[in-house]
This record gives C-alpha cells, structure tokens and sequence, in this order.
C-alpha cells in the first residue's frame, strides 16, 4: 500500500496584508522614471533577466515563456514588489504555504500557477500606468469599490476572473469613467 500523506489546504491568510507603501513606491518610482511601456513594467515585475533571458515583445512571446513556466523567483519578485508575504502570495495562487515555500528559486511552475503569476503582474503594470504612483495604486486597490460591490480589488486577485474584473475597472478608470 502506498503511504498516505496530508494535503495542505489552500486558505485565506488570517491577517489582512496590505503593500506597504514605502517599497512599493521604491521600486515603482524607479520603473515609472525610466519611463517603461507596460509590458516592460511585467517583465521587471516578473524578474527581468532572471525571468526571461530577453523582454518578451508581444503577447504571443509572453505566452510562449509562461506556458514553459515561470521560476519561483519570479513570484518571489512579485511578492517583493507587492510587498506582500509569501503566505498571502501563496493564497492568491491558490498554492498551499509548504509547496510554494518547497521550491527553489529556479523550479519552474506548472503553466496554471505561472499564468496566474503573468496576469497578476500585468494588472499591477496596468494600475501604475492608470495611477502613476505606487501609492494611489496601494491605496485604490485596499479601499472597497463600488464598481466590485463593495470588495476590494486586492481581494479579488487570487481567480482569474477576479483578475479580470479588477482589469475592467481599470481599464474603465484609465478612459475617464467613474467606477
């Protein structure tokens, strides 16, 4: 008989998290200056170089490298960068704690946890284009928003649809409708 081994379940952290502001607007502050188009704001979200040999040009090459997977390092960055721990990252990519935590930092994940990671990094690329400050973002995706009922954005990041909508909202908030 096989032996038999406890899934850890996948579950909310008991604490909120929020990005703390003062590293979030580090690092956003020194992208925003250099300048960078959206899709090069994903590529250092997801590790720059060390996600990628070279920046991804369009989206077919960004699919091609996330479907390879992408390594752990690169949602080590996105935590760092969203300053968030890796409890709360592990539960917005519906991981347990242990098997995120078990990686090294070049493993690559499975194709579902790396495009869940792509996705997060390009709707923090797209709210620091619509609000050219860490901080607004910080603030705007912590504070409840009419357009989600009354969640907050943060809190819809861990499904692809939540991802989706919190993309909507923005994409309404950079054409000047008020959400």
């Amino acid at each position: 008989m096989g032996k038999i081994t406890h899934m850890s379940k996948v579950r909310k952290p008991d604490r909120q998290t929020s990005f703390t502001p003062s590293k979030l607007t580090e690092k956003v502050a020194l992208l925003l200056s250099q300048g960078l188009t959206k899709e090069e704001i994903k590529w250092e979200l997801l590790g720059g170089k060390l996600f990628s040999a070279r920046m991804p040009l369009t989206a077919m090459e960004f699919y091609d490298a996330v479907s390879l997977g992408v390594p752990k390092l690169s949602v080590d960055n996105l935590a760092d960068v969203m300053d968030i721990p890796m409890t709360t990252m592990a539960y917005l990519l519906n991981l347990s704690y242990k098997t995120l935590t078990r990686k090294n930092k070049k493993d690559l994940l499975d194709p579902i946890v790396s495009s869940h990671t792509y996705e997060m990094s390009d709707i923090i690329a797209k709210g620091l284009e619509v609000f050219e400050d860490g901080a607004k973002l910080n603030k705007w995706l912590h504070k409840e928003n009419r357009a989600l009922k009354g969640k907050k954005p943060f809190d819809l990041l861990h499904t692809p649809t939540g991802i989706r909508l919190v993309g909507q909202v923005l994409g309404r908030l950079e054409e000047g409708v008020y959400t």
